[in-house]
């Protein structure tokens, strides 16, 4: 039988909140300056942290400031997402211009990357305008401020009631959470072994995402006993990321092509200057192919090996070790009541462009 809310679920809650709350607001001064592309990295991440938080504690927020809490979070995570996926390319360009230079015999191929770098350049620095305006929309919403306040009342309220972050609820909370996460992620199983499923590879790497996030929020209750579970959907989330990274380029490599075709035919009236840009383009899409190929190898062997350790038959019997004793979980699987509860429909696929 499912428990009732109790005041320790509450005091978890707020804990958890808080802390991705601090995380998140504590790099909007490095994202404005825009001097280190980590701090919009790290800010990107602690908005989706927050956002998975917010999934798993709805019942412990008020409705009404709630719905607008999680649309100004949500626009920060859309924000912010484009610019560092274009700052994440250039990085990777300005190191495969490094190795072209490295290599004889390579000079052919840096046209097309150079001209590449300057249209993600001036793409980088038209976004930044945009993550400035969401920047100052959620300052002047005072959204962080708002719910800082609220959460740093309820923690010193609880603290005065001596009420403790542990209970049976907390765990019943926290098995119902990770495993809804876990069978979702499995329920992709199939589609490791089938590479041109590009969609379901993403999906699977949303899903992932957000069982990791999952498992970072409740493994306080479970000292050690998550840590081989979360490394392994930590690399699962990169690798699965490094290919979905290829996806992106193959995609987009042949539209930038013909983008770069237009421009010439319309300033010189024909394409002949557009020729010397074709030859390193058509590399670097050739090196993001292969590349794919290889990652995606490696991907199925890290897979296998998970199975081979039954790495999640381990975290699934974990489940039931919560560090409150009295907190046994359900003999149930999770409930449509708390699927729906903890249903938040990740970003759509991120591509160049968006």
């Amino acid at each position: 039988m499912a428990l009732a809310p109790d005041e320790s679920y509450d005091l978890y809650a707020t804990e958890s909140l808080l802390q991705r709350l601090q995380a998140l607001t504590q790099e909007i001064a490095g994202v404005h300056q825009a001097e280190d592309i980590e701090h919009i990295h790290r800010m990107r991440v602690a908005s989706r942290r927050l956002r998975s938080a917010f999934a798993l504690f709805e019942e412990c927020l008020p409705d009404k400031k709630l719905a607008d809490w999680k649309k100004q979070i949500r626009a920060i995570t859309r924000s912010l997402g484009a610019a560092r996926d274009t700052d994440v390319q250039l990085d990777f360009l300005y190191k495969f211009l490094d190795d072209l230079k490295a290599e004889a015999g390579q000079l052919s191929y840096e046209p097309g990357i150079q001209r590449l770098v300057l249209r993600l350049q001036q793409r980088r620095e038209r976004l930044q305008g945009g993550v400035v305006a969401a920047l100052d929309r959620l300052e002047a919403s005072r959204v962080a401020e708002e719910m800082g306040q609220m959460l740093r009342e309820r923690l010193v309220q609880a603290r005065l009631n001596n009420v403790s972050a542990r209970s049976a609820y907390v765990c019943q909370q926290a098995y119902l959470a990770i495993s809804l996460r876990l069978e979702e992620m499995l329920a992709y199983e199939s589609y490791v072994y089938q590479p041109g499923h590009v969609a379901e590879l993403h999906a699977m790497r949303i899903a992932a995402k957000r069982l990791r996030y999952t498992i970072e929020v409740f493994a306080p209750l479970y000292p050690d006993q998550l840590k081989e579970a979360l490394k392994a959907v930590r690399n699962i989330q990169k690798m699965i990321g490094d290919i979905h990274d290829c996806d992106v380029w193959i995609d987009y490599l042949p539209q930038f092509l013909e983008e770069e075709r237009v421009r010439a035919l319309e300033y010189f009236g024909h394409t002949r200057p557009f020729g010397r840009l074709k030859t390193g383009i058509f590399h670097l899409l050739q090196e993001r192919q292969g590349y794919r190929v290889k990652r995606h190898l490696e991907y199925v062997e890290f897979w296998k090996q998970t199975v081979k350790d039954d790495v999640w038959n381990t975290l699934r019997q974990s489940l039931h070790l919560c560090s409150e004793t009295d907190g046994e979980p359900p003999e149930q699987a999770p409930t449509a009541a708390v699927e729906s509860n903890m249903s938040d429909q990740g970003e759509p696929l991120e591509e160049l462009g968006e």
